[in-house]
């Protein structure tokens, strides 16, 4: 994987803001405990440090008072008094010449790093990694008198330390797996309400957002959610009446208007151009009988009423005949159609499949231009085909309400006939058929491809 590959990864993964919270988490909880026990870690290392001055100070004091009332001989004898007594293990005791020889102590020589000048205090490091901190005397005659202890605040600074770590990267592991938990349950329970949502929006209205028994906010937004849902449902089911009444009560009269316009027509046989004002109503009332007849058919399969007859269902074959039907059509305007058809096999209904192929050759026919060639191509569990012409396509914006019903462009209201009902009615067999349909811009002209499952599971029709 390339340098920008990895990049671009990394950015999607941290875009995600599951993953950030399960960052930020650990860092902002690390960070509020460093805070807190940081000054508190400081607090006592300096408590350390001032309990070991302070018995530096009570030793100095103590000796002082022998030096005082009985001299430089009193003093060498209560150093070497309380060396012999290892009373305080940790107490180190130096005294030494002029020339830095050694009277009387517990070291063997003057320290490294250690000032030689008088009420000096120091804090050094021994051979062995200890510490050393003390205080510097100088005598009269030039003696040196070191009083000082091994402190523990070295071990105490490292043991700590070390502590603080373990601490710092066990409560980051612990509150980074809580936060992971969490954001994968949290991220798990709006991945099954996104596709819930989803699959309403393909145009099952009958599906509804889950809900858990926890009854949490998440469950209160999914039941707020659902009533929309319910709503809309009826809104669209209403709508899906209406039109469908209108469609089955209008058949009645134009069925009744076309057999008059016939009967006009026949006994208008000697007035030419009577005769062809009636052909062109008769044209006219024929266009809206087919309009309400794909109404209803498409309120029948939104419905679930007209469910597609399962039968193996040769693809290739039929696109083929529908080829060959249309052919002529299209030699008359000019035009060609052409097919590379892979065999395929689907389940379905061939009486609406084929449907399904005409209402796109008659609309590359209507609205498009040049060549309309047909494309069938066989994937993984799944049969795409294609049906493209050469004409000028359509905006963008209108590409997503193609399959709308009654939509149609500004351009072709007058440019062409059709009531925008066509490709509203492919979408509906498709689904029907549990696969899907679209539409974009080939640059030149428009393509539209469906593509239906293979296998023979029978897809549920649109609720």
């Amino acid at each position: 994987m390339s340098l920008e590959a990895r990049w671009g990864a990394l950015r999607a993964w941290f875009g995600s803001p599951f993953h950030r919270f399960a960052i930020v988490l650990p860092a902002a909880i690390a960070l509020i405990v460093g805070a807190i026990f940081y000054p508190l870690f400081r607090e006592a290392e300096g408590h350390i440090r001032n309990e070991v001055r302070a018995a530096i100070a009570l030793e100095i004091n103590g000796l002082d008072e022998q030096v005082h009332e009985r001299g430089l001989t009193a003093l060498r004898d209560a150093l070497q008094r309380r060396i012999d007594s290892a009373a305080d293990r940790d107490a180190v005791y130096l005294l030494t010449d002029r020339d830095g020889r050694v009277v009387v102590g517990n070291l063997a020589g003057w320290p490294d790093g250690v000032p030689a000048s008088d009420e000096a205090w120091f804090h050094v490091r021994t051979a062995d990694g200890g510490t050393l901190e003390g205080q510097v005397f100088v005598l009269f005659g030039g003696d040196r008198l070191l009083v000082g202890r091994h402190s523990p605040l070295e071990s105490y600074q490292e043991r700590m330390t070390a502590r603080l770590w373990g601490s710092a990267v066990l409560i980051i592991v612990v509150a980074a797996s809580i936060g992971w938990f969490f954001m994968q349950h949290l991220h798990r329970r709006l991945e099954t309400l996104a596709r819930e949502a989803a699959r309403i929006q393909e145009g099952h209205l009958a599906q509804r957002l889950s809900l858990s028994a926890r009854n949490d906010e998440l469950d209160a937004l999914a039941r707020r959610f659902n009533r929309a849902f319910d709503e809309i449902e009826r809104l669209v089911d209403a709508s899906r009446h209406v039109s469908s009444a209108i469609a089955h009560d209008m058949r009645r009269p134009l069925i009744a208007l076309r057999r008059a316009i016939d009967e006009a027509r026949e006994a208008a046989a000697a007035d030419r151009i009577l005769r062809e004002r009636l052909e062109g109503l008769g044209a006219q009332t024929d266009a809206l009988l087919r309009t309400f007849a794909a109404l209803l058919s498409l309120a029948r399969i939104e419905a679930g009423a007209l469910g597609p007859k399962w039968q193996p269902v040769d693809l290739a074959a039929l696109v083929a005949d529908a080829i060959e039907l249309y052919e002529p059509l299209a030699a008359a305007e000019g035009r060609e159609l052409v097919g590379t058809l892979a065999p395929v096999t689907v389940r379905g209904d061939p009486h609406l499949l084929f449907q399904v192929l005409q209402n796109l050759i008659e609309n590359a026919l209507k609205h498009g231009a040049g060549t309309i060639a047909l494309e069938l191509a066989a994937g993984e569990g799944d049969v795409a085909l294609r049906v493209r012409d050469h004409g000028a396509g359509v905006p963008d914006a209108a590409l997503p309400k193609l399959f709308e019903r009654f939509f149609r462009l500004d351009e072709s209201r007058s440019a062409a006939d059709g009531a925008g009902v066509g490709l509203a009615l492919v979408r509906g067999i498709v689904e029907a058929h549990g696969g899907r349909v679209s539409a974009r811009n080939a640059d030149p002209g428009l393509a539209v491809e469906l593509v239906l499952p293979v296998d023979g599971a029978m897809p549920a029709l649109l609720d």
